[in-house]
C-alpha cells in the first residue's frame, strides 16, 4: 500500500514539473531593466601562498655592540726560552786603594861599597862646630826618650848655623844613617825639629830597639854640623 502512494506521488511531481515549464516558457517575454546593482559580496577565502620570492640584498652591516664584560685571566703561559747573552758591559771604576801591607822583613845587609873620592878640604874646623840637644818630646828628660803606647818622641835643637841654613837631621838604629827631619835655622842660627820614632817589636823589623843609645847628627848645607846621643828606655826614673 505504501509503495504504491509512492509512486503516485511520484507521478503526481513529474507532471506538476513539466506543466510548470510549460507555464514558464508560455509566460517568458522580453528583457527588462538592469537591476540595480547589489551589495559587496563577502570577501572571499585567502588565495593560496605565493611563490617564494627572489634572495633580498645583503643589509648595511650594524652597528659596533658595546664591549663585553672583561674576560678571567688567562692561565699563565709557559716559561720562554733562554734570551741571547748581553754584550758586554762598559769596565767598572777602578776599587779604592788597598790596605798599606805590613813592613817586610830587613834585607840582608849589601856589599860595603867602593871608596869614594877624596872630598875637598874642609874650612877651619873651629868655625863649623854647631851644638845639638835630644830631649823627649813628651817630658822633661833630657838625653832619654820614652816608650809610651809603642812609640816614643824626640825633640832636637841646635844652634850655632848661618841663619837661613838648611839643616838634615840623622840618625842610626841600624848600620846605616836614617833621615829623621829636616829645618832651617832662624835669624839666631838656631833650629828646632820634633820626630816621631818607630819601635821596634821584640827586636824584629824596622825602627829603633829599645834600651840602646843612639847617635844624632845634625848637618848644614854650609858646612856646619853637630852631633849628640839619646837613650830609648820603657821607662824614664826619677
Amino acid at each position: 500500500m505504501t509503495g504504491l502512494l509512492r509512486g503516485k506521488l511520484k507521478a503526481f511531481l513529474l507532471i506538476g514539473t513539466m506543466f510548470a515549464l510549460m507555464a514558464a516558457i508560455a509566460c517568458q517575454g522580453e528583457r527588462g531593466p538592469a537591476g540595480p546593482v547589489g551589495n559587496p559580496g563577502v570577501p572571499g577565502n585567502p588565495g593560496n601562498s605565493g611563490a617564494p620570492g627572489a634572495p633580498g640584498e645583503p643589509g648595511n652591516p650594524g652597528a659596533p655592540g658595546n664591549p663585553g664584560e672583561a674576560g678571567e685571566p688567562g692561565a699563565a703561559g709557559n716559561p720562554g726560552n733562554p734570551g741571547a747573552s748581553g754584550a758586554p758591559g762598559e769596565p767598572g771604576e777602578p776599587g779604592n786603594p788597598g790596605n798599606t801591607g805590613a813592613d817586610g822583613a830587613d834585607g840582608a845587609d849589601g856589599a860595603d861599597g867602593a871608596d869614594g873620592a877624596d872630598g875637598a878640604d874642609g874650612a877651619d874646623g873651629t868655625t863649623q862646630i854647631a851644638g845639638i840637644i835630644v830631649f823627649d818630646a813628651n817630658g822633661p828628660s833630657t838625653g832619654a826618650a820614652e816608650i809610651t803606647s809603642g812609640g816614643a818622641s824626640i825633640t832636637v835643637i841646635g844652634g850655632g848655623y848661618a841663619a837661613g841654613e838648611t839643616i838634615s837631621v840623622s840618625s842610626k838604629p841600624g848600620k846605616f844613617p836614617f833621615l829623621l827631619g829636616d829645618a832651617v835655622a832662624n835669624d839666631h842660627g838656631a833650629f828646632e825639629v820634633t820626630v816621631d820614632l818607630t819601635i821596634q817589636v821584640g827586636g824584629v823589623g824596622k825602627g829603633f830597639p829599645a834600651g840602646e843609645v843612639f847617635t844624632v847628627t845634625a848637618e848644614g848645607d854650609q858646612g856646619n854640623r853637630g852631633a849628640s846621643a839619646f837613650i830609648l828606655v820603657d821607662k824614664v826614673a826619677g
